[in-house]
């Protein structure tokens, strides 16, 4: 079944890496490559987690996972590598009653939250995200960690969308992006969710 919901894609690597594209997500005529059929089993995720690492500069401290695809890719990594692990929560992802309650607990960036008790001042942190669209979270995200003291320069993605502009947008915020693999924008007929 894997094989059936493989997508074709232009690889930075030789990788393969198994998705199931949404269709029409986050935007009409986009089809998102969810890696949830991949994450789920062990044996595919070691390769994955296996070419981040070798992407992962020699000086970083931190690995900051954005949520959701790229919390457990940035805990797998850095448990794997032995460095340290901070979550970033899209704001739009927490409910209103759950973002008044937390926010004496979280730095608040540009749509994007840190917890007050990560330690990033003068710490070398790299993004890890499942997905890179249009940059603009894990932009948000290096804004805030820049704010709170953290030195910024890379983000690892497992997917970049061809034509989003992601990694235009982040050279331009002085990041640079290592990807695994580069999809289309949209998925061949028949495939997709």
């Amino acid at each position: 079944m894997i094989e059936q919901l493989q997508q074709a894609a232009t690889s930075d690597d030789k990788l393969d890496i198994p998705f199931r594209p949404w269709k029409d997500h986050t935007a009409a005529g986009v089809d998102f490559p969810d890696l949830s059929i991949t994450t789920s089993e062990a044996a595919l995720t070691r390769p994955i987690i296996d070419a981040l690492a070798s992407r992962v500069p020699a000086d970083i401290e931190v690995l900051a996972g954005i949520d959701i695809g790229g919390l457990g890719l940035a805990g797998a990594l850095a448990y794997r590598n032995g460095l340290g692990f901070i979550d970033i929560r899209k704001v739009d992802s927490l409910r209103n009653g759950v973002m008044r309650s937390i926010m004496a607990n979280y730095e608040l960036g540009e749509g994007v939250v840190i917890s007050k008790g990560s330690r990033l001042a003068g710490r070398r942190v790299s993004i890890v995200d499942d997905c890179l669209i249009s940059g603009g979270t894990a932009m948000a995200a290096a804004r805030l960690i820049r704010r709170l003291g953290g030195v910024c320069n890379t983000a690892l993605f497992v997917f970049d969308i061809e034509g989003m502009g992601g990694r235009e947008r982040l050279t331009q915020g002085g990041i640079t992006a290592e990807v695994l693999r580069t999809v289309p924008r949209t998925a061949p007929e028949g495939e997709g969710v």
